[in-house]
């Protein structure tokens, strides 16, 4: 599984950066501060949750609320996306892993156990061996023993096992726990004689209640007899009120009936002499009726000989205006011709305006080409003299910067013979194997010296000449671009010249078909201007017509047969109310009809009056069948009340018994459950008095696993197990690197003694069989074991990790080991297929196959790649 991609958003410095890892070798690269680390740093966070800033909230950039790192692993097969989230105050998102894009846990712990069960990714182990932090590159040979300790958990054996250890500690309860059981004997007795002295009670009470039962039923069976005899008199009495109550309500109703009709029949007196004087009324309407039928007659009369006088105006205009309408119409004919003639040539007109417009517009952007392309200043050898010479310029760039390159080498083989020489503690050439004294030593020191300076020297002239070389070249190929920009411009305008001449030619040609049209058109367009009044006239009177005049005359003679109609019919009606005055009549008519309604009003009161005097005997003799009701009712009230009396007595005796009881009851059941309460003391006493066997055995057992636990048994197994596969896996390693290493045996033992210290350690066979501790080995070779050993440990204990990362390797190193750890990155990309490399050092691109650099802007990391 290799690391794809890390998104940081507000993490630490970076604002919003993504950064993809394409390569093998991938080196993070810029200035100290930038934010390289911080990339590390995500991963981790990414990873394992892990960071080292302090609390988490440190990790969020300066004035955001919300930081956020994804990590995206892939192999062949999966894709994992890991999202881990990190928040101000309370509001937080949840971290969360998918698996091909399907969420499978959330949560900062699940996703990190979750991500431990799919990668076999230890935390502590990966920040021991595949995460190298600034400054660690090889603290893991100075303390090896200590840093297997760790991985292999052993700390936490020598934890559990010591003699203040949580095993020690549960024996020691267990212990206790063994002493507390053996003074449960003596609580148990005192239980059980409390136990049969609650019995005895329980007993008592029992007959106790079963005498105040009997007591109850006798009182119950006496209360039964008297409440029989009682619910009688009750019935008797509910009845005798109910039928006293409704024969008082009668009495009061008949009373107040009585009144009602003496009043009635006061006011319906007058009703025989009013319902005389009513006949009168209907002579009266009928009158009324013929008044106001003349009257209507009379106003249709007046507007039927308004209205033929007004249509015979109207037929004597609409004749007039048709004899105008036929002097008129030729002119009107005349007119319409000639708008249909305008209307046929408005189409061709049309076509030879757009036609006119084309060829206008076609010859203004001619004559704009032709001024464009007489400002081109374009000159075709210019072009082929600045390809010349860019070819020379790249070809002379070509060759220095192969001659640096060189230079840079021959400066390096220079520096490293120097420092051999500086480093060789015996007398005698490393190289050549001959006598080598101070003069010698010094002698060689100062010719390397010197032709370092005169190296350097030339590479300074070579790299200010390569300098004025590029400038020259980017102002030629700026030259050439400009030029080539020219003809292009030049070449394209010629052509669009020549598509517009033939354009306009085309255009003239279509022009000539269409001939004088403009000329017809204007003499068509004066000819109607003459005829448009004419026109005009004839649209106005166009609405005239013989069928309108046909319309209005029959209209008359329609008007003038019903005027001869109403004449007819006023006439007999005039004569018959001749001399009678309608006023007079309206005023009679009004007063009988006020009348008539006070005749219904009193037709009412009669209809009441009837049906009072109905009810009124109905009520009397209602009363006289209550009144009898009222004597055959027997109700004896002071018998009733004797009665109710002595069953409040009984009740009294009934209740008190029962308090009695339930006070028997309460103390019974209290006595009840502290029996069973006992009862449970004495059943939890015995089981756990039963467990003292139990306890002895676990705390024999807990004693023999301490025993297990110690450095001669499960930690030495562990050990050695251990031991064989990293040794294994780190010579196969430092197989892959140019070394004069055979061998690596490493030594690692279980803590023992008081003191609970170990040893362990490394050694190394060199090719001619001698043995070397790390402490003899040089500085370069110090690093390839470093990082060997982290690689074996890694492939040991995390078998589905593909990535190394190394945090500012060259931290303290010179020169020589910066150019030693160069090759043995290139070494291991064998033995792991992705390496990321955070540095400051330019010299480490030189094992880089994909390149990132990082640089500050402000306040805020910006990361770029690099090609």
């Amino acid at each position: 599984m290799r690391i794809e991609k890390v998104l940081l958003n507000n993490f630490i410095s970076h604002e919003k950066s993504e950064v993809e890892f394409k390569g093998e070798v991938n080196v993070i690269i810029g200035p100290n501060g930038a934010g390289k680390s911080s990339i590390i740093d995500a991963i981790a966070f990414g990873l394992f949750r892990e960071q080292s800033r302090g609390v988490v909230e440190n990790l969020i950039r300066r004035g955001m609320n919300r930081s956020s790192v994804t990590l995206i692993l892939t192999d062949d097969k999966n894709k994992i996306i890991i999202e881990r989230n990190i928040s101000k105050g309370n509001s937080s998102i949840e971290d969360r892993i998918l698996v091909n894009g399907k969420p499978i846990a959330y949560g900062a712990k699940n996703v990190s156990n979750e991500l431990e069960k799919i990668l076999g990714i230890d935390k502590d182990v990966a920040l021991s061996t595949v995460i190298v932090k600034q400054d660690e590159l090889d603290k893991i040979l100075d303390n090896f023993q200590d840093t297997m300790n760790s991985i292999l958990k052993l700390e936490l054996i020598e934890k559990l096992i010591d003699s203040k250890g949580p095993i020690a500690e549960f024996i020691k309860k267990l212990e206790n726990k063994l002493e507390i059981l053996n003074s449960y004997e003596l609580q148990y007795n005192d239980i059980r004689k409390k136990l049969e002295e609650k019995e005895k009670r329980v007993k008592t009470l029992k007959e106790e209640i079963l005498k105040i039962n009997k007591e109850i039923e006798e009182f119950e069976r006496e209360y039964q007899k008297l409440n029989n005899e009682f619910q009688i008199l009750e019935n008797k009495k509910e009845e005798y009120i109910k039928i006293k109550t409704s024969l008082e309500e009668r009495k009061k109703l008949l009373n107040k009936l009585k009144e009602e009709i003496e009043r009635l029949e006061k006011e319906t007196k007058e009703l025989p002499i009013l319902e005389k004087e009513i006949e009168e009324l209907e002579k009266l309407k009928d009158i009324k009726r013929k008044i106001e039928k003349y009257e209507l007659l009379l106003t249709n009369y007046e507007e039927l000989k308004e209205n033929i006088s007004d249509l015979e105006k109207e037929i004597e205009e609409i004749e007039k205006n048709i004899n105008r309408k036929k002097e008129i119409e030729p002119y009107y004919r005349k007119y319409i011709s000639l708008q249909d003639d305008k209307n046929k040539l408005e189409k061709e007109y049309n076509t030879y305006r757009e036609l006119k417009g084309k060829k206008d517009s076609k010859l203004q952007s001619l004559e704009k080409l032709k001024r464009e392309l007489q400002k081109i200043s374009f000159n075709p050898n210019k072009i082929n003299e600045l390809e010349n010479k860019i070819n020379e310029l790249e070809k002379t760039k070509s060759n220095l910067e192969q001659k640096n390159g060189e230079i840079q080498s021959m400066i390096r083989e220079n520096i490293e013979i120097i420092n051999n020489i500086k480093s060789v503690k015996t007398n005698r050439c490393p190289v050549c194997g001959r006598p080598l004294d101070n003069e010698h030593r010094n002698k060689i020191i100062e010719e390397a010296n010197l032709k370092v300076e005169e190296l350097r020297k030339e590479k300074s002239y070579i790299e200010s000449r390569l300098k004025e070389i590029i400038l020259e070249l980017n102002k030629a190929k700026l030259d050439y671009k400009k030029n080539i920009e020219e003809k292009a411009k030049y070449e394209k305008i010629i052509i669009q010249i020549k598509e517009y001449e033939e354009d306009i030619s085309r255009l003239e040609k279509e022009l000539e078909k269409l001939g004088d049209i403009e000329k017809t058109k204007n003499e068509i367009e004066k000819e109607l201007e003459k005829l448009k009044d004419y026109y005009d006239e004839y649209l106005k009177l166009s609405k005239f017509s013989e069928d309108s005049a046909k319309v209005k005359k029959d209209k008359l003679i329609e008007y003038k047969k019903k005027k001869d109609e109403i004449e007819k019919e006023l006439m007999p009606l005039k004569i018959e109310l001749e001399g009678i005055k309608k006023d007079e009549i309206e005023k009679r008519v009004d007063e009988l009809e006020k009348k008539r309604v006070k005749i219904e009003y009193l037709k009412g009161l009669k209809s009441r009056l009837d049906k009072d005097l109905e009810d009124y005997q109905n009520l009397r003799n209602e009363i006289e069948i209550l009144e009898r009701k009222l004597i055959e009712i027997s109700f004896d009230e002071n018998k009733y009340n004797i009665l109710k009396n002595n069953l409040e007595i009984l009740q009294n005796n009934i209740n008190g018994k029962k308090v009695e009881k339930s006070r028997k009851e309460g103390e019974l059941n209290s006595e009840i459950n502290e029996i069973t309460n006992l009862k449970n003391q004495l059943n939890n006493l015995e089981e756990q008095l039963k467990s003292r066997e139990k306890i002895q055995n676990a705390i024999n057992k807990l004693r023999k696993i301490r025993e297990a636990l110690g450095e001669n048994r499960l930690q030495s197994y562990i050990i050695m197990a251990t031991k064989q596969i990293i040794e294994n896996n780190l010579n196969d390693i430092i197989s892959k690197f140019d070394l004069s290493i055979k061998n690596v045996e490493i030594e690692l033992a279980p803590k023992s003694g008081k003191s609970r210290s170990s040893k362990g350690g490394i050694i190394v066979y060199t090719n001619n069989g001698e043995q070397l501790p790390i402490v003899s080995l040089s500085g370069g070779e110090k690093i390839a074991i470093s990082l060997a050993l982290r690689l074996a440990i890694a492939r040991t204990l995390m078998a589905n990790v593909n990535f190394f990362i190394l945090d500012e390797p060259t931290v303290n190193l010179d020169e020589l080991r910066k150019t030693y750890l160069v090759d043995i990155i290139k070494s291991i990309k064998e033995t792991v297929p992705q390496i990321i490399i955070v540095t400051h050092d330019e010299e480490i691109l030189a094992a880089a196959d994909y390149v990132i650099r990082v640089e500050k802007r402000g306040n805020k990391s910006i990361v770029r790649e690099e090609t």
